[in-house]
């Protein structure tokens, strides 16, 4: 479909951006729907975000953006209000632009890591890491039912901030406790040339699920592979996003086949 000044634009703010997968999967979705619509990426240096954000509130044919590292908590601070997951966590990876030029932010982070894990109900579960991917899903494995939550991460203000979100309770820093007795790992870093923490992935049991949240292979996702332990890939997080994020963007529910051949496309097939 042509571009024209009527086109609805859509875009996702990282840095670096190279590697962004959303924007073929994204028109591919709009070209099978027929959508007068497209999506396209930007690379924002963080000095520049807050710029950036403010100048979308005059940008009549965006219809929103996503939002990944490391912007995740800086756009949160300026969009001009926070639904959801989004006020407790004070992170958003999704904004919808209204017609009156005010933003909203969303955070679908959680929906796409408990779609992609299923069942959590009664798991003991480790994060690694305290970000804002950390904050989103460790509030979704508490939705699911999840019996535990520890949090690994290098920074302890970051542990600690994260765990003070949820008060007294099922999350706490990680000290130590038996690998063999986790369920679900959660790796929720950047990190991908080693292992986080040098993890001993040989105590995890051949149950225990593994997330990635990035869509690279990871040193973590290859060893762990090797030992024949269960990896849900960041693919499969991203699917469950997408489908969130589509419908927030266009209040349109978005096909499974269409979501199916858009995943298909970038070489991504669920398991």
């Amino acid at each position: 479909m042509a571009i024209s000044g009527r086109t609805r634009v859509f875009t996702i703010l990282a840095h670096p951006s190279v590697n962004v997968t959303a924007p073929l999967i994204y028109n591919h979705i709009f070209s099978r729907m027929g959508l007068d619509m497209v999506y396209i990426s930007h690379d924002v240096h963080p000095g520049a975000i807050a710029d950036t954000v403010r100048s979308f509130s005059g940008w009549v044919n965006l219809g929103g953006f996503n939002v990944t590292i490391p912007h995740k908590e800086s756009v949160a601070a300026l969009v001009d209000d926070l639904c959801g997951v989004s006020m407790k966590t004070g992170t958003v990876n999704t904004v919808v632009r209204h017609g009156n030029g005010s933003l909203s932010g969303y955070n679908t982070d959680g929906i796409g890591a408990l779609g992609a894990l299923g069942e959590t109900r009664d798991a003991v579960c480790l994060v690694i890491g305290a970000g804002g991917a950390a904050r989103a899903i460790v509030h979704a494995l508490l939705e699911g039912g999840a019996r535990k939550v520890s949090i690994l991460n290098r920074s302890p203000y970051r542990t600690q901030q994260l765990c003070g979100m949820f008060g007294t309770g099922p999350v706490h820093e990680y000290q130590g406790e038996p690998l063999e007795e986790v369920d679900v790992v959660v790796q929720a870093t950047p990190v991908s040339e080693r292992v986080p923490f040098d993890l001993e992935l040989e105590r995890f049991g051949k149950d225990t699920r593994i997330l990635e949240t990035v869509m690279r292979t990871t040193a973590l996702s290859e060893k762990a592979e090797s030992l024949g332990l269960q990896i849900v890939p960041g693919h499969a997080m991203l699917y469950y996003q997408t489908k969130r994020n589509f419908e927030l963007f266009t209040g349109i529910a978005l096909p499974p086949r269409d979501l199916d051949e858009a995943f298909a496309s970038v070489g991504y097939h669920r398991t």
